[in-house]
């Protein structure tokens, strides 16, 4: 009993060491199924296989989402599959960060081998009835599999909540990791959760204490039949900023630990001065622009500040954001420039992105949205988007034009040439008329002389 427990400690480490490798060995030609986790990346997805044939795969990453894909095994070796997001947009600081590998699967391939030596005894590899993940090989200690345990093996959560904020991504099943960020007032949290099978054991809920900077908690399942897996909650607790400032109203801080802060497109790092005190901050010369990164206490939403180095001021929120493969930044738009005749201002989406900007009152128009952002100069610059074709383009405040009103168009044109015609052929016949009477008159003049 004590060297099945020191065995089973031993596999456990093993599989911590290497997350990525499948230990138990799969025949050459075997089918078997890689994952990985998106995170906080979106965009289009590059699968690479080696020692292995992949005959199906997921082609696009989304926020919080698991990727699959089912390959061939190879000849005796190590086969693996392995996801690259290709010019991933990092959704928590919403800006392109180029090709970022997100994982894989990697297993261990062994042709079946035969000894016939030693009275006809023998070794055979065993094809494992379920493929395996990295999250299984890195959450899961399953023990030694036995075809007559009919316990059961689901070790999955049907419920993860916490009390203040919001997990990232939004909780499901397979996902293991979380993460929430806090605001500094938060000192502690309660994590609640709810086993799918009834009969499966769960620890590490309840209140938890709270300090500044990143704190990891494992809430664990254990199955009937003995298996584990571990979920994990990250909760950063914001630390309470030393130097505030308004902006619309609201007090924001200047979010002191900036290390893990993507900078966007070609802004460096440099510093300001804010409320008579000096902080960091990141600069685009060709842009004319000075960005500060500030955090909403009340909601805990960061996001980087336009700051005025002249007036040493907020003047406005930018957020970098890919639109339909336009790098745009989103700003504030002034009230002045919220009312324009024959438009709606309000919250509209183009593509995936919600934002605020215009819609016509035209009932026409109910497949067009207007926007108004900066582009990569700096320059802003209002945007048309049509909903049926999945399009944007520069708009020039032209209204578009409708099929219909296009016909109608077309129709008073040809009304216009026809009336044209006729008037040009009424002036011809009273010029012909004119002609003729003046003739006549000549005419008569010479015959009362």
């Amino acid at each position: 009993m004590k060297k099945s427990k020191i065995l089973i400690a031993l596999v456990a480490v093993i599989t911590l060491v290497t997350p990525m490798l499948i230990h138990a060995a799969i025949a050459p030609g075997a089918t078997f199924t890689a994952t990985a986790n998106c995170g906080i990346y979106e965009g289009a997805v590059r699968v690479s296989a080696s020692n292995a044939t992949v005959t199906s795969a997921d082609n696009f990453c989304d926020r919080g989402k698991q990727l699959r894909a089912t390959a061939i095994a190879g000849s005796a070796g190590t086969a693996s599959v392995s996801f690259t997001v290709i010019d991933a947009t990092d959704t928590n600081a919403m800006q392109l960060v180029g090709n970022v590998n997100i994982g894989g699967t990697s297993v261990t391939v062994a042709a079946p081998s035969n000894n016939n030596g030693g009275g006809g005894g023998g070794t055979q590899v065993q094809q494992p009835s379920k493929p395996q993940t990295p999250q299984n090989q890195q959450n899961q200690q399953n023990p030694q599999e036995d075809v007559n345990d009919k316990r059961s093996d689901n070790n999955n959560l049907a419920s993860l909540a916490i009390s203040s904020g919001k997990l990232t991504p939004a909780f499901h099943a397979e996902t293991t990791e979380y993460r929430v960020e806090l605001a500094a007032t938060v000192t502690s949290i309660n994590i609640t959760a709810s086993a799918a099978d009834a009969k499966a054991k769960v620890n590490g809920t309840g209140t938890k204490a709270l300090e500044p900077g990143e704190n990891k908690f494992s809430i664990t399942v254990t199955a009937e039949n003995g298996a584990v897996k571990t979920y994990t909650i990250v909760a950063v607790v914001n630390e309470k900023p030393l130097v505030y400032t308004k902006y619309n109203g609201k007090d924001l801080g200047v979010v002191r630990n900036v290390k893990d802060i993507k900078a966007p497109k070609d802004f460096v790092e440099t510093t300001v001065k804010l409320d008579g005190k000096e902080v960091k901050a990141w600069k685009n010369d060709a842009m004319k622009i000075t960005l500060v990164y500030l955090i909403d206490e009340k909601t805990s939403e960061k996001n980087f500040y336009i700051y005025d180095t002249k007036k040493q001021m907020v003047t406005n929120i930018f957020k970098p954001t890919a639109i339909l493969g336009n790098n745009v930044y989103l700003v504030d738009i002034p009230k002045e420039l919220q009312t324009m005749e024959g438009f709606k201002y309000g919250k509209v989406k183009v593509d995936t992105t919600e934002l605020m900007g215009w819609t016509f009152k035209d009932k026409a128009f109910d497949n067009y949205v207007v926007i108004y952002v900066m582009d990569e100069t700096g320059k802003m610059q209002y945007y048309m988007y049509e909903k049926t074709q999945n399009t944007l383009q520069l708009y020039s405040k032209a209204a578009p034009v409708t099929q219909e009103s296009y016909e109608k168009l077309v129709k008073d044109l040809e009304n216009t040439n026809k009336m044209q015609v006729i008037c040009l052929g009424v002036a011809a016949v009273l010029t012909v008329v004119a002609i003729v009477a003046v003739v006549f008159a000549i005419k008569l003049k010479k015959q009362v002389k």
